[in-house]
């Protein structure tokens, strides 16, 4: 199956909103429980802080590339 990179973008984005809202919330219950700086949730917020980044970006570069003719003939 191929996509678009419009929609490329857009899945991307929602990848993004989805690992944010999940880095927030895992900091928030760790806070909770008074785990906030332990070594398994640093890492494990940092593997979401670069997955959230590097989906953010591709999504602002997918948003910001002029479509392939390829991708809009396959589309139809």
């Amino acid at each position: 199956m191929k996509i678009d990179s419009a929609a490329r973008a857009r899945l991307y984005a929602l990848t993004a909103i989805a690992c944010a809202i999940w880095l927030v919330q895992t900091c928030v219950e760790a806070n909770a429980a008074g785990d906030l700086f332990s070594w398994s949730n640093i890492l494990f917020s940092i593997c979401l802080i670069v997955v959230t980044g590097y989906c953010g970006v591709n999504a602002v570069l997918g948003w910001n590339t002029k479509s392939d003719p390829s991708d809009q003939a396959s589309s139809k």
